[in-house]
């Protein structure tokens, strides 16, 4: 029998949209402890608790440690009994992260050889210097040939140990330079000339021990001391092998080289993470003058991920003053990369069914209240959650613009369709929220108000109604009435039956020469659409001739209750290949959360000049597959 048209009843309304419902979540001012970011604490007290202040200050401990103490003799290494016990304490009893560098000069060591002697006796040449609280200190020629080979491998052996250790954060580049820094000091030209140095040969250095440490460390970040403009290109070498850069020199006017206004701006924005630490404590910091919250406003106008809280270490925390511990902690709120939903819009109620899938739309805005990017790409995952506690339906989605690219201050869209299956009972439910770095599972905190014990923030509450909708088929014509069915030509182009259908008797046929428009022909949907509903649109179609070759397709463009355009849903083109024989489309598209009509079009595929055609449609097909 014949079918002209089919309307669902319960789509036989005004094509209006309710205007979606809008969310404001909470945010918060707690500090955040994330992956590639954060205040550390220096040396902290091994005896810490977890209730004092500091604990909530960082969730990363940083220790240096000498050459000698970790690699005495050749082939021995005593990382378990000095690293192990750090890993013990602050990450598996803390739950906290570490974070190393290893050095080869120190003037604060109490050794005469902070390197171990057994490099010297290996071949490398040293010269000696005067410590802090020793005599004589020897040093080596970082430029050496042999002690760079040494030191790369001494540089397998700890990556072998370290690397992709739970509860590791990064490790500094420390084997070169006064404390592993990238400057000299106490070294003479008399030095200089005793060891074979030349300019060249210290960048050749740092650049064989960067491609050592990258080799090493491919999954933990690690950072190079930078120096100054004249050192750019070491500087710029190890962030081209995926290295980040620190400064340890920071005071009220800036930090040393002045990096943080002109070095880290140039790298942050590329994926490069950007640490600082003070250049003195906070007594010496007093004692100079020097203005500490100057210091701190320098530090977080520029895009760091880290920031040391050297102006204390080991116990000297616990006697930090009140005005201190309130700037420490100021800076940890902001530093690196803050993520906040500042709002949500989804319908102004849910549609569930006793048959049909229900589907709730959500589009959530975002933005990063921090002072840099972040260095991982994580995924959102939006939850619909019972009285009961029991998730109903979730949605992870990786944002379109990925969270490394988040800039400062900048906003982001993400959209989420929650599918709610048939029999979920209608009432009022809570939308939850969370971030996941999915390789790894670490749920990322945001500074939204309210995180439950898994990590998730509140949204908001929902209320989602019955529907009467019935899923199946709202609209179709095979032509066999013998009527165009509403659709309409372009100029140039005509509008008839044809004999030979489908798999029928008669199909619609454009036929013409059009020039300078986008399709052949279309129609305005006899049925309104739903918000947030999806639906297949299905049909055949035959080609018996278009000239130029260009593949013609059916298009739906959906457009809001006002008339205006929303967005387009394009089915595959036709294949020119077979013409003359029918060729079935089909497209599944979801209406947008302000769509109320839809128009269909049999597309040219430009716009300029023209273009001949002849070609049949039939058994046109409109299916709601679920509904909000």
């Amino acid at each position: 029998m014949p079918v002209a048209l089919l309307l669902s009843l319960s789509l036989l309304q005004a094509p209006t949209t309710p205007e979606p419902r809008q969310l404001t979540p909470q945010l918060s001012n707690e500090v955040l402890q994330n992956p590639f970011m954060g205040v550390y604490l220096q040396y902290p007290p091994l005896d810490a608790k977890p209730d004092e202040w500091f604990m909530g200050l960082s969730d990363i401990a940083y220790f240096r440690l000498h050459w000698c103490d970790v690699n005495p003799e050749p082939g021995v290494y005593r990382f378990d009994e000095f690293l192990g016990p750090l890993f013990d304490v602050w990450v598996k009893q803390h739950r906290k992260r570490v974070a190393f560098r290893v050095m080869s000069q120190s003037m604060h060591g109490n050794k005469e050889y902070v390197t171990p002697k057994w490099v010297f006796d290996a071949g490398v040449p040293g010269v000696e210097h005067v410590g802090l609280s020793v005599p004589r200190q020897v040093n080596p020629a970082f430029w050496n040939q042999r002690y760079l080979e040494l030191q790369a491998e001494f540089i397998a052996k700890l990556g072998a140990w370290l690397d992709g250790r739970e509860g590791l954060e990064f490790v500094d580049l420390g084997g070169i330079g006064e404390w592993g820094e990238m400057h000299l000091a106490r070294w003479t030209q008399a030095d200089f000339d005793a060891t074979g140095y030349t300019d060249a040969g210290y960048v050749a250095a740092y650049r064989r021990m960067i491609d050592d440490y990258a080799k090493a460390f491919p999954r933990t970040p690690v950072f190079l001391n930078v120096g100054g403009p004249e050192r750019l290109s070491i500087n710029d070498y190890a962030a081209a092998r995926g290295m980040h850069l620190r400064q340890d020199g920071l005071k009220h006017d800036g930090a040393s080289y002045n990096v943080e206004s002109k070095l880290y701006p140039t790298y942050a924005p590329r994926g490069t993470l950007c640490n600082l630490e003070f250049h003195s404590g906070w007594s010496a910091m007093q004692q100079n003058g020097w203005d500490v919250p100057t210091t701190f406003a320098k530090a977080l106008a520029s895009p760091i991920a880290y920031l040391n809280s050297n102006l204390f270490g080991g116990a000297g925390y616990r006697k930090a003053p009140p005005e201190a511990r309130e700037m420490l902690l100021d800076a940890a709120r902001r530093i690196g990369y803050r993520f906040v939903v500042t709002g949500v819009e989804l319908p102004a109620a849910g549609r569930v069914s006793a048959t049909l899938p229900g589907r709730l739309v959500v589009r959530s805005f975002w933005r990063n209240d921090g002072i840099a990017w972040s260095h991982g790409s994580y995924a959102v995952t939006m939850l619909l959650v019972n009285a009961a506690g029991e998730v109903v339906s979730s949605d992870l989605q990786y944002p379109p613009t990925p969270t490394t690219r988040w800039d400062p201050g900048a906003s982001q869209e993400q959209m989420h369709r929650l599918v709610l299956p048939p029999g979920t009972p209608a009432g009022t439910y809570r939308l939850l929220v969370s971030m996941v770095w999915p390789e790894t599972g670490r749920v990322i905190q945001l500074g939204l108000a309210g995180r439950d014990a898994a990590g998730r923030y509140p949204l908001g509450e929902v209320e989602l109604h019955l529907s009467t909708a019935v899923g199946g088929v709202v609209w179709q014509t095979d032509f066999e009435t013998g009527e165009a069915a509403g659709w309409a030509a372009a100029t140039g182009t005509q509008v008839s039956m044809a004999a030979g259908g489908h798999d029928s008797q008669r199909a619609l046929r454009l036929t013409g020469t059009c020039r300078n428009t986008w399709n052949y022909g279309h129609l305005r949907l006899p049925v309104p659409l739903q918000p947030a509903a999806r639906y297949r649109l299905s049909g055949w179609m035959r080609v018996e001739r278009v000239e130029p070759a260009k593949a013609p397709y059916v298009k739906v463009g959906v457009n809001a209750a006002d008339g205006k355009w929303i967005d387009n849903f394009n089915a595959a083109p036709y294949d020119l290949r077979q013409s003359g024989t029918w060729q079935r489309f089909d497209r599944v598209f979801e209406v947008p959360l302000r769509g109320a009509a839809g128009d269909l079009a049999i597309e040219r595929g430009g716009l300029e000049g023209e273009r001949s055609v002849d070609l049949l449609l039939d058994d046109l097909r409109l299916e709601l597959l679920d509904a909000p």
